[in-house]
C-alpha cells in the first residue's frame, strides 16, 4: 500500500496540475513503469521503455542523436534509477502519424513488450480528419492493454508553427484536443512539451527559428525545452511512490469508447500470408531499414490476393527512384489505380503507407487483389514493387497457425529449401555423449538443460526435442530453457549461480551455447568444472548462430571452424574436457547465404531468429542426434 505521506505527495501534484491549461496532465499517473524501473536497479530485469510517434521522436532536426528529446529522457530515467537495465525502443518513423500507428502498435510499438510507452503523433496527425484520429489514437491505447494491462501509457504533444494561433487563443490546437479526449476517457497523462516552448516564444523570449528552423523539427535549444517540460513529470511519477504490487488498468470492456471503430485489430501482416504468382520474389533485401525484407515484383499482371476480414486495408511499401504505380481491386471490383510513385522518390528511398480500401463490412470475408501497373510513372526508372507489409484493420489467417507444434514446424520448414547439412560421420560426432544415446536409443527420460542467452532461448523454440522424439519415438524428451539475456558462462560461474541454472534440474544433457560467451574458453570451462563436481551430465557444446550482422562471428565466418577461432578454440576445449561438441555457426550461416533469400527473411529483429529461422537452428541439432 502506498503511505500516507505518498498519498498526499500524490494527491497534491494530481490537484496541481489537474488545470486542463497546464502542460502536464498526471491522471492515472506511470505506477507501474516507475516500480518496474525501480526493481530493475535491484533484479536487472531488462525493463523497455517505447517511443511511438514521428521524425520528432525519431530526433530529427538535433544536431547530434543524443540531443534529441528521446534521448534526453532516456538518459534522465537511467540517471534516476543508476543501475537499472532500461531498454529503449524507438519505434518512430518520419512523416507518420496515428493511422499508421495503430497498424505498427503489436509488431513494433509493442514487440518484445514495454514498462511505458510514450505516444506522440498529434503533429503528424494535422492532416487527418477526426473521426480518423480518434479511431486510431483508441486503437492504440486498447492494443496496448489487450497486450498488457500493467503497459503505463503517456501522450505527448509537440510543437509546429502552425499551432501557434491556438496558442495565442488560450486554445489547445485541434489534434491535440483529440487526442486529451482518448487520454482522458482511458485517464492516460499527457504531457504538452510544445506548451513550454509556445508559451517563451510567446513571450518573446525566444524566436520560433531558434526553437524550429524548419518550424517543425526543434533545434538543440528546441529539443532541450522539450526535456524541460517533461522533466516535472518523470519527478512527480518518481515522487509519487511505488505500489507493493502492480496495478491492473481497468478492463477494456469497462470503457465506452470514443470511436465508434476503434482500431483495435489494425495489425500490419506479413506479405507471405498473401498468394502470389511467381513473379513475385519473397524476401529480397529492403532499401529502407523499417523492414527487414520485401516482396519484390516489377511484372504488370502478377498477382498477390490476401483474403482478410476487416474494416480497412491498405500497403506499407518502400519507395523511391525505380518505383511503379500499383492497381488494386477488393471483392472482385473493378481496377483501381494506386499513384505510388511521387515526386520525393526522384531522390530518395523512404517507407510509405497507403490506405486502398476503408468502410468494408468488418464482419464479412474480403479479398485484396494488387498487382504493378504497366505504365511506368513520369521521372520513375522502373516499375518496381517493393512491399514491407499489408495492413489490415481486422483478421487474417496466419498459414501456420497449427494447434500441433510439430506439425506447424513442418509446415514452415516445408515452405523453405531444405537443409543441406551432412553432420560428421557416427558415431564419431556423438562423441563424449555416451548416456544421450543411450536414452534416446533404449528408451526412457532424457532431460535436456540448455544454457545461454536468448539465441539459446531462440534454439529450444525451434521445438528440436519434438523431432528427436519422432526419430527416437521409445524416448520421452523433458527440455528445461535455462537463460538469460545477453548472458554467458561469465556470468552463470559467478555466486553459484549454476545450483539455479543447472543443478536443480538434474539434467541428463546440459547444452551451453549462444553468441553472448564473450569468446571466454575458461569461464565455460569453469561452469563446466562447477557442474561436474556435483552431478554428471553428458555436455554439449555449441558454437553462435544468428546474431548481428556486425559480431565477429558473421563478419569473419568460414563454413570449417579457423584454426585458432573461437569455434575451433571450442572444439579444443570440448575434446579436453571430454564434451560433446556442435558447430551450429557453418551449417546455419552457409544456409542463409545459398537460401536467395536476405537476412532478415529469417529475423524477428536485428539479432533473434524468426519461426523460419528457429527452423534452420532446429534441422541442424536434429540431423546432428539423427540415427
Amino acid at each position: 500500500m502506498f503511505t500516507h505521506i505518498r498519498v498526499l505527495v500524490l494527491l497534491t501534484l494530481c490537484a496541481a496540475l489537474s488545470n486542463a491549461a497546464e502542460p502536464v496532465q498526471m491522471r492515472k499517473g506511470c505506477p507501474n513503469a516507475f516500480r518496474k524501473f525501480a526493481a530493475s536497479q535491484t533484479t536487472k530485469n531488462y525493463t523497455k521503455i517505447t517511443f511511438f510517434g514521428g521524425s520528432i521522436t525519431e530526433g530529427a532536426g538535433a544536431s547530434k542523436p543524443e540531443l534529441c528529446y528521446r534521448s534526453l529522457a532516456m538518459k534522465t530515467l537511467r540517471d534516476d534509477y543508476p543501475g537499472a537495465t532500461l531498454a529503449e525502443n524507438n519505434s518512430a518513423i518520419g512523416g507518420t502519424g496515428s493511422w499508421l500507428g495503430a497498424f505498427r502498435t503489436k509488431s513494433e510499438a509493442l514487440y518484445g513488450g514495454a514498462a511505458l510507452v510514450f505516444v506522440e503523433f498529434a503533429v503528424n496527425d494535422g492532416g487527418a480528419p477526426e473521426a480518423q484520429v480518434l479511431a486510431s489514437m483508441e486503437g492504440i491505447v486498447r492494443q496496448i492493454w489487450s497486450r498488457d494491462s500493467s503497459t503505463d501509457i503517456v501522450f505527448l504533444y509537440t510543437l509546429v508553427k502552425g499551432h501557434m494561433d491556438a496558442y495565442r487563443q488560450g486554445t489547445l490546437p485541434d489534434r491535440i484536443q483529440w487526442h486529451e479526449r482518448i487520454a482522458e476517457r482511458y485517464g492516460i497523462p499527457s504531457v504538452n512539451m510544445g506548451q513550454l516552448a509556445a508559451q517563451k516564444i510567446l513571450a518573446g523570449e525566444l524566436t520560433f527559428e531558434e526553437f524550429a528552423k524548419d518550424g517543425v523539427h526543434p533545434t538543440d535549444r528546441g529539443y532541450a525545452l522539450y526535456l524541460e517540460a517533461l522533466k516535472p513529470f518523470l519527478a512527480a511519477c518518481k515522487a509519487a511512490g511505488l505500489p507493493d504490487s502492480p496495478t491492473v488498468h481497468r478492463r477494456l470492456k469497462d470503457y465506452a469508447c470514443v470511436s465508434p471503430s476503434p482500431m483495435e485489430k489494425a495489425q500490419c501482416v506479413p506479405v507471405d500470408w498473401a498468394k502470389a504468382d511467381p513473379a513475385w520474389k519473397f524476401g529480397q533485401p529492403s532499401p529502407v531499414d523499417r523492414f527487414f525484407h520485401v516482396a519484390v515484383c516489377d511484372q504488370p499482371n502478377a498477382l498477390l490476393t490476401l483474403s482478410f476480414k476487416g474494416s480497412q486495408v491498405g500497403v506499407f511499401d518502400a519507395i523511391g527512384p525505380d518505383t511503379g504505380n500499383l492497381e488494386f481491386s477488393v471483392d472482385g471490383g473493378e481496377w483501381k489505380l494506386l499513384h505510388d510513385f511521387d515526386s520525393y522518390c526522384v531522390n530518395s528511398t523512404r517507407p510509405h503507407a497507403r490506405l486502398l480500401a476503408e468502410g468494408l463490412d468488418a464482419q464479412q470475408q474480403h479479398e485484396l487483389r494488387l498487382r504493378v501497373a504497366e505504365k511506368i510513372p513520369e521521372n520513375s526508372k522502373g516499375r518496381v514493387a517493393r512491399l514491407g507489409w499489408l495492413l489490415v484493420d481486422g483478421d487474417v489467417a496466419n498459414p501456420f497457425d497449427i494447434a500441433d507444434r510439430l506439425a506447424q514446424c513442418d509446415a514452415i520448414y516445408a515452405s523453405m529449401d531444405k537443409l543441406a547439412y551432412t553432420p560428421p560421420p557416427a558415431p564419431e560426432r556423438w562423441k563424449n555423449l555416451d548416456r544421450t544415446m543411450r536414452r534416446l536409443r533404449e528408451g526412457g527420460t532424457l532431460k535436456i538443460v540448455m544454457l545461454g542467452d536468448s539465441i539459446i532461448g531462440d534454439t529450444s523454440s525451434s521445438s528440436y526435442e519434438l523431432m528427436l522424439q519422432r526419430l527416437y519415438p521409445a524416448c520421452k524428451i523433458v527440455k528445461q530453457t535455462s537463460v538469460r539475456g545477453s548472458t554467458g558462462c561469465w556470468w552463470y560461474k559467478n555466486d553459484n549461480q549454476v545450483e539455479p541454472y543447472v543443478l536443480k534440474h538434474n539434467p541428463d544433457l546440459l547444452m551451453i551455447g549462444g553468441i553472448s560467451q564473450r569468446e571466454d574458453i575458461d569461464a565455460i570451462r569453469e561452469v563446466i568444472r562447477q557442474v561436474r563436481a556435483k552431478q554428471s551430465p553428458d555436455i554439449l557444446l555449441m558454437t553462435p548462430a544468428f546474431g548481428a550482422l556486425q559480431d565477429k562471428h558473421i563478419k569473419e565466418w568460414t563454413f570449417e571452424p579457423a584454426p585458432g577461432s573461437y569455434r575451433d578454440r571450442l572444439r579444443q576445449l570440448a575434446e579436453e574436457e571430454k564434451c560433446g561438441f556442435i558447430d551450429m555457426t557453418g551449417p546455419w550461416w552457409r544456409y542463409v547465404q545459398e537460401s536467395g533469400k536476405t537476412y532478415g527473411w529469417f529475423m524477428r529483429d536485428r539479432v533473434h531468429a524468426n519461426d523460419r529461422g528457429f527452423q534452420i537452428l532446429g534441422r541442424i541439432i536434429e540431423k546432428f542426434f539423427a540415427p
